[in-house]
């Protein structure tokens, strides 16, 4: 009997074999070009804007002694090494992207364990789309270095819920877990929240395996004695007659009416107002469809546990933020919970494949609005300053300064401002403006100013309604040589030859 060689050439396989084989060969190219548009999107103009006060801050106490900051110090640990290596702006900042970046692939791997590879993708790229992430991403602040402990310490739980191989949890995974909540808790204290979900969902999944749940236990413990030796400092930092209490009395906590409406702070717009009624209305429709798809995530029939662990991870943390924002101090501040905002985007992730499955075209739409409204609030971030530009400010006047002139700064902070934009030699003086408004405050204010012989810069920030009653003034002393206007009411203004006709005291 003979045998006839098979041709493979006229072998014939279907089509849908065909295309899946093709997707097959690059499994890694949908998450590597996510990556990309991170990195991309992450750098762009990362040093349009320059340091804040906030960021100031982390520089100052990274170049300090760091057994002064007990309350987070983790991110000032790595920004002291950073600073050996460079202190421009951008270097400054490139450290938190680092972190964002390595956030984005985790919530890819997250996302892919618990819920699957597309649902991975829709994440890390909804993610990599928040003009809030991105905001703290190009920030020399500790909130994403925060945000990737957590997803780390989140993955490696995840890991040990979902390993079939083993019969429980691995030591490897749960000392992972362990390792990275402790890390997590020592860059934002607010990341102990963590631990109830992490709980309630280790208990609920391994109930009857009575070795595993001593495991946990015993990791569980550890994390809390590991970061004991900072509880007092924390608990001191966070009390109602605090600093941090005392330098933001006017924050309040969310009115329980509106929670659903910070959907899209976390998501799509961060800021506080919009351009437009339109705009208004068109961000309120977009708030209710994300609700409505985190909705369709979580009331699905045959729902897979990963989507209400997903979940659990949002929204168990944030009951007892709310609860101690209403007791004792307002900690519902955005970028305090950005540490949560990953696993909003794995739900929503969730739905828009469940929609996607039922109804394409409603799906298709729903993520052309996404789109729409994500990119309004990234051409928003992108192009337009919110604080006031202390880098600018300074080399207003290091450009068109004299050797004898003087400034008189009205901005708080002067000290930290000066010791990143320095002003050289220049003498600087601080008369600051706030709790200055009426007729007398200005006057009382202006006699602190110093004798001049030539030349005089004033560094203010005032409200617009109050600016008229300051420069009447200032134009009764002084004459007014230039006027520089900033971003949310700062000006630089240059005096000279100061009058001998001054107001009556």
């Amino acid at each position: 009997m003979s045998i006839n060689p098979i041709n493979l050439n006229q072998v014939s396989l279907p089509a849908q074999t065909l295309n899946k084989s093709r997707v097959n060969r690059y499994p890694w190219l949908p998450i590597t070009l996510v990556m990309v548009l991170a990195t991309a999107l992450s750098f762009y103009r990362i040093d349009a804007e320059g340091l804040w006060i906030d960021e100031l801050t982390s520089v100052e106490n990274a170049q300090g002694p760091l057994w002064k900051v007990r309350v987070r110090p983790l991110y000032f640990v790595l920004l002291k090494v950073w600073l050996y290596f460079g202190e421009s702006d951008a270097w400054l900042r490139s450290l938190s992207v680092v972190f964002a970046i390595a956030t984005t692939f985790l919530l890819y791997r997250l996302g892919r364990r618990l819920l699957g590879e597309t649902e991975g993708i829709i994440a890390a790229t909804l993610l990599t789309l928040s003009p809030l992430f991105l905001n703290h991403a190009q920030e020399v602040r500790m909130y994403v270095l925060c945000t990737c402990m957590g997803l780390a310490g989140t993955l490696c739980l995840a890991n040990a819920l979902t390993d079939e191989k083993a019969k429980g949890p691995t030591h490897i995974s749960l000392a992972g877990w362990c390792f990275f909540r402790v890390l997590a808790l020592l860059a934002v204290p607010l990341n102990l929240t963590l631990l109830l979900p992490d709980v309630i969902i280790y208990g609920l999944h391994f109930r009857q395996r009575r070795s595993a749940l001593i495991r946990f236990g015993i990791g569980l413990g550890l994390i809390i004695l590991l970061w004991s030796p900072f509880v007092l400092s924390v608990v001191q930092a966070t009390a109602p007659d605090s600093a941090y209490a005392a330098h933001h009395p006017g924050r309040n906590p969310p009115e329980l009416a509106n929670l659903v409406r910070t959907l899209k702070f976390w998501t799509v717009w961060p800021f506080a107002i919009q351009a437009s009624a339109i705009s208004s209305g068109f961000y309120k429709v977009v708030t209710l469809l994300l609700a409505g798809v985190m909705g369709a995530a979580l009331v699905q029939k045959h729902k897979t546990p990963g989507v209400l662990w997903a979940a659990a991870w949002f929204m168990l943390p944030l009951v007892p933020i709310l609860a101690y924002s209403f007791i004792s101090i307002p900690i519902w501040v955005n970028r305090y919970l950005l540490f949560i905002s990953p696993y909003l985007f794995l739900v929503i992730a969730a739905g828009l494949s469940r929609l996607w499955r039922q109804w394409r075209i409603a799906a298709v739409i729903l993520a052309l609005v996404y789109l729409i409204a994500a990119g309004g609030g990234l051409v928003r971030y992108y192009s337009v300053q919110d604080r006031p530009d202390y880098k600018f400010i300074t080399e207003t006047i290091e450009q068109y300064k004299q050797p004898a002139d003087v400034v008189v700064w009205g901005l708080f902070a002067q000290k930290v401002v000066l010791n990143h934009y320095s002003l050289g030699e220049t003498r600087v003086y601080e008369n600051k403006t706030r709790g200055v408004d009426s007729e007398a405050d200005i006057e009382q204010w202006l006699d602190n100013f110093p004798d001049i012989s030539s030349r005089l810069w004033l560094v203010i920030k005032v409200k617009e309604k109050d600016y008229p009653q300051f420069e009447q003034q200032i134009k009764a002393r002084y004459n007014l040589k230039k006027k520089f206007d900033y971003e949310q009411g700062s000006k630089v203004i240059l005096l000279s030859q100061q009058k001998s006709v001054t107001p009556q005291k």
